[in-house]
This record gives C-alpha cells, structure tokens and sequence, in this order.
C-alpha cells in the first residue's frame, strides 16, 4: 500500500504539479526511513537498524554494494514491528512499530556485535523481564532475533509476534507485491517453519524458526495492529501458496506458560537473497550455525540435573521450558549417540 502522503505535504501543490513525473521517479526508489536515531548492525551487503527508541527495526537494506539496493520494509506501508500478549486477552496487548508507536517501554544499547533490547512485560498483571537481541550470522546475509525471558510475576500464557510487509520490489520500480508462500523447510539442523517474499526481480526474504511452537502466516492484513488480529493469527495463520500480492508477513508463538520464576527463550531468522535459492540457503546455512553442536557424551553424563540415564541405557529429557528446539532436534541425536556407546 502507497503512503508517501508524509513526503507529499512538504511539496508545495503548483512544484508537485509542474514536478510530478519527475517527483514519481525519485520517490520510487527512495528509502522511507523514519527520523528517529537508529544503531546500526552491518556486514556490508546486509544492514539492519533498530530504532534507539522503541527496539523496532528501523530500516533493513540489502544488496547494500548494488547500484539497486533494496530497503525491504518501508517503502510503502512501513512494518517492521513487534509486541506481546498475555494470554487470548487483547486488552493485554502491546507493540512497538518502525513508525514509532511505543507501547512496550524498552532500553536499547550495542553489544558488541549485536544490539540488545530488553523492558519489562506488565500486560495483564504481568511482570516478564525480556531481553530481545538482533545479530548478524556470520558471514551470511542473515539475521538472527532472539527473545529471552524472564517472568518475575504470577504465571502468565505468553504470546509474542513479529510483522512485517515486505515492499523490496519498490527500490527495483517493480512495484509493491510479491510472491508470498508458507511453508516448512528441511535445513541440516531440522525442519523449520518459514514465510517467503519474493519480488518480479527475485529479491528474496525468508523468516521463520525451529523451534515447534513457532506460527508463521502471511495475509493482506499486511500487519497485527492489536490483541483481536493477533489472536486470528495465532489461531487461524493464512497460506498465500505463493500468491502475488501486497501481502504482510507474521511470526509468533503462544502457550509460553510461565509459572513464577520460569524462563523461556525463542529465536527466528530472518535470510535475505537476490534470488529464492539464494535467500533459502542464506537460511539453512543460518539455521546450521546458531543451533549448537550435542556436547560431548561425558558432558551429557555430567548434566544430572537435564538428562536421566536407566540402567538399560535409554535416555529420557525433561523439557526446559519455551525451548522447543532443544528438544525435538538435540535429543535425538544425543540419544543416537548414547545407543551407538551401548551404555548399560
């Protein structure tokens, strides 16, 4: 969806009349940045800034060594926001948008390579401390978001989401649709629930997660705006099935259930490529990075108070909470690893 009206109502009406085909060329490949201070996270192709105010992403360009770089969310409709709920209440609901809408206060500092930002949850009674941290996988064009929490309150059913409408065809005048696809991706670390946007030209971004309890959807909503359309995403995510159209891209999770003192930790990628093959394999190279490797058997031996060892060798885990990926893609492979030792 165009909306430039913020550039237009500088220009006075008899200089846009006089100026308007050649105003139409300029504003097509022009990056709406908001004015608010970002910091900065880059590898020289890749280059995400988050809001200093609010946490959101500010803007996010690829190709960035390309004559015809790409800022991927705001031309157009700008989003690139995120939020939280407690529980299926929308009165509990927050976010904070790429436009600066804070509802959710946050500090946002540089960590070394990544940025870090971290507030606390109250929706609802609440009181969830999160530290959300933006990265860069290295040497990949690729982005890596991960939300870490920590409820210091009375239980809670949190909910969490990210959205985004990609609008990267605008910087290449090949307008603001893509094709928009969800799906599951097999990658060497396990198989990942994904959202896919792809531009006339084949600029690619592809988010999504390992983690089980991820939803990923893609509409013409083109955003989540409050506690009612989150709980429809939630519930019932859409499936372009590869549709051209100006579509919103969503990711997100419910039934986090948090007793008092409990944490949890979710993360996604986000993979950006100049064509669909590009952008997967920026994915799957990702995935494979920031899972980590089964420690060693003695380790795994070591850590009582995680794994349970029988006396006929099989090896059972008690689930960390929030931490899906961990279970469905460590433990078999440790268990792999326990059978192949033939512990008895």
């Amino acid at each position: 969806m165009n909306t430039n009206s913020k550039w237009m109502t500088q220009l006075s009406t008899p200089l846009f009349t006089k100026c308007l085909p050649l105003v139409g060329t300029i504003l097509a490949g022009l990056s709406f940045a908001s004015s608010a201070s970002a910091v900065t996270l880059s590898n020289g192709s890749l280059e995400v800034m988050i809001r200093d105010d609010n946490g959101a992403i500010d803007a996010l360009i690829f190709d960035k060594k390309s004559f015809f770089r790409s800022d991927f969310f705001n031309p157009g409709n700008p989003v690139s926001d995120f939020g939280f709920q407690n529980g299926a209440n929308p009165a509990t609901f927050t976010r904070n948008t790429t436009t600066g809408v804070t509802q959710q206060p946050v500090t946002v500092a540089k960590d070394g390579d990544s940025v870090v930002v971290t507030g606390t949850y109250t929706g609802g009674g609440a009181t969830v401390n999160f530290k959300r941290t933006y990265s860069l996988v290295d040497e990949l064009n690729a982005l890596l978001v991960k939300t870490d929490l920590i409820n210091q309150g009375s239980a809670v059913d949190f909910r969490y989401f990210d959205t985004f409408d990609p609008d990267q065809g605008i910087d290449q005048r090949h307008g603001f649709e893509t094709f928009n696809d969800v799906f599951t991706l097999e990658t060497a670390a396990g198989i990942a629930k994904v959202g896919q946007a792809t531009e006339l030209g084949g600029l690619t971004v592809i988010l999504g997660s390992l983690d089980t309890n991820t939803t990923v959807g893609a509409d013409l909503g083109l955003s989540i705006n409050n506690g009612f359309e989150l709980n429809n995403f939630l519930n019932t995510p859409s499936d372009p099935n590869g549709t051209f159209a100006d579509v919103g891209i969503h990711i997100g999770g419910k039934d986090v259930l948090l007793a008092v003192g409990d944490t949890a930790s979710f993360e996604y990628i986000q993979g950006y490529g100049t064509s669909v093959a590009a952008a997967q394999a920026e994915f799957k190279s990702a995935a494979a990075a920031t899972v980590p490797e089964p420690p060693p058997l003695l380790g795994l031996l070591a850590m009582g108070s995680f794994f349970v060892f029988t006396a006929s060798g099989a090896m059972t885990g008690r689930e960390m909470e929030g931490n899906k990926v961990l279970e469905s893609q460590l433990l078999p492979k440790v268990r792999d690893r326990v059978d192949d030792n033939a512990i008895g």
